[in-house]
């Protein structure tokens, strides 16, 4: 097969350039349209919470005592900048509470607050910009694998209106950084190894490569210190490290090269730069295992087959029951069949483009994209934590996969037919992408904001607004503060808190023209009804109760 035109990136037809163009602007215009739309999740809350300065310990032994607060105060002293804290009291508080979570993007996000302040608009931005990084390191990264210009523009089209890159570039967490950090290690890696790129993709033979680069101690060091990065922003980076590990290995036949050699200086120097937050890892080892549970091999992968494939097909259309462009009334049969066949029909596709991937690219290149798809896939399903947000490199490299797929039927010679057709389907992926975007920017709420515990806050918030004077009580743990945190982003100001981690903290005060338990424990239900004679009376229950209302 000719691939002259996919080698030299011809995309045929002008009107295709212009609507790639069209595309990434309409990336961008989705990346920062509405960004304090939806509510902020308990997540990004306590992201606001870190830079503030604050530790969930302060917060509780300061106002977690039964004292009243009005959310402006509570807002003002952990949501926001404070002058008597530093970025090191950041870092100091993901130590010693959320040492699974490296400090890179979060004293980032510190300053950007301190520089534009800390709305939600203004900290969910700092992803918003670090999210358009990613339309020229993909587009970098194609060069480096497919030596093509059209993969590269269709994976930036593809990229630009995906519903999980825009979903998360306007998230207060280091998704969109990872995400970035990946597409440019990848690409240095490319660039360091004598033999990273392929002149023509589209034939299998030894004769097709020539070398990207001579392989430089600089590429390398930069490489070093890109990895470096990635680490400080997840600890997932270590499965990018070791599936570039594996593919370097198995590139050179299992000899100690000076390829492999590079690359294994070149991960000891980024593991060497990470220590200081290893050892941060192993003093808290116990405390990480209490949050959130140390991995463990679990032998359930049919379960983890559901939402793997999920999030394989809204990476493309976004069709979640708990935020999605498919909404027939009612969730129902013909809802759910809609689905399966959209889902189906997207696996195909991208199995399709897998395939196609083997069978016209030599070993170099496709080995890399399955070697970047199945290690993170097969890691978090033998520990059970399949989730979007941790799959960011098999996303990024089915992504690689469909973008050649659609480069190959267009840009390269073949039947005026077929290639109209290929045409159409890549529209149609495109506008597919397009319309989940669109909704989701027009939405309050969304699968990635964490349902259970923001899906009935609005209707809740709406309520207790209403009140000419209310008081808002809660009672529970560590888990309360996120909870609390990201529900009084949508009660007015002067609404006051009474919060409390003992039941028999709560004492109500007298002056208010109602009296709100949110989310109430059975605990504190027993001691304001049986031990203080209240009576409670639910009033909003969508299945548990979200909010009642306290009477004497």
């Amino acid at each position: 097969m000719n691939s002259k035109s996919i080698q030299n990136g011809r995309v045929p037809r002008t009107s295709l350039k212009f609507l790639i163009v069209l595309i990434l602007i309409t990336g961008i215009f989705f990346r920062f349209t509405n960004l304090d739309r939806k509510v902020y999740s308990f997540d990004e809350s306590i992201t606001s919470l870190r830079i503030s300065g604050y530790t969930w310990t302060e917060m509780v032994q300061q106002d977690f005592q039964g004292k009243t607060i009005s959310v402006a105060d509570l807002q003002r002293k952990y949501q926001q900048i404070n002058p008597e804290k530093s970025w090191l009291d950041t870092v100091k508080g993901l130590a010693a509470e959320e040492p699974q979570l490296p400090p890179l993007y979060f004293i980032l996000a510190r300053f950007w607050a301190q520089w534009f302040g800390p709305q939600v608009a203004a900290v969910r931005s700092l992803s918003a910009w670090m999210s358009l990084l990613v339309f020229p390191s993909i587009y970098w990264l194609c060069w480096e694998l497919f030596r093509s210009t059209s993969a590269g523009w269709i994976a930036v089209a593809i990229a630009a209106v995906s519903p999980f890159h825009v979903l998360y570039a306007q998230e207060a967490r280091p998704y969109t950084m990872f995400a970035v950090l990946v597409l440019v290690s990848n690409a240095i890696l490319l660039r360091a190894i004598p033999y990273g790129g392929c002149a023509n993709a589209l034939q299998k033979s030894p004769a097709a490569f020539k070398p990207a680069s001579n392989s430089s101690k600089a590429v390398w060091f930069i490489y070093a210190i890109v990895l470096s990065l990635g680490l400080y922003s997840s600890l997932l980076f270590f499965l990018v490290i070791f599936a570039h590990g594996i593919y370097i290995i198995t590139t050179e036949k299992w000899r100690f090269s000076k390829t492999l050699i590079a690359y294994l200086l070149a991960s000891a120097t980024a593991i060497i730069i990470f220590a200081p937050w290893i050892v941060v890892l192993i003093d808290n080892a116990q405390k990480i295992e209490a949050t959130v549970g140390l991995p463990r091999l679990s032998l359930s992968w049919i379960s983890s087959l559901k939402p793997l494939i999920l999030i394989t097909c809204r990476m493309f259309i976004d069709t979640h029951w708990a935020g999605g462009i498919i909404q027939l009334g009612s969730i129902g049969i013909v809802t759910d069949l809609i689905r399966a066949v959209i889902a189906g029909l997207l696996l195909l596709a991208i199995g399709h483009s897998t395939y196609s991937l083997c069978r016209s690219t030599p070993k170099r290149v496709w080995l890399f994209v399955l070697t970047a798809m199945g290690i993170t896939v097969i890691v978090l399903i033998a520990v059970g934590g399949v989730a979007d947000r941790y799959l960011v490199p098999y996303i990024i490299a089915i992504q690689l996969s469909v973008a050649y797929l659609f480069a190959m039927k267009i840009a390269v010679p073949t039947k005026s037919q077929q290639k109209k057709l290929w045409q159409l389907a890549l529209i149609a992926l495109i506008l597919g992408e397009i319309v989940s975007c669109a909704v989701s920017s027009q939405s309050q709420l969304w699968w990635n904001k964490y349902p259970s515990s923001t899906e009935y806050n609005p209707a809740v918030a709406a309520i207790v607004n209403q009140a000419k004077k209310p008081l808002v009580i809660s009672h529970g743990g560590n888990n309360l503060t996120g909870k609390i945190l990201s529900f009084s982003y949508l009660l007015n100001p002067e609404v006051q808190l009474l919060l409390a981690v003992k039941p028999e903290q709560v004492k109500i005060p007298d002056g208010f023209s109602d009296v709100f338990l949110y989310r109430s424990t059975e605990l504190l239900q027993f001691e304001l009804e049986k031990v203080q004679k209240y009576k409670i009376t639910p009033i909003y229950k969508p299945g548990d109760v979200w909010l009642s209302r306290v009477e004497k």
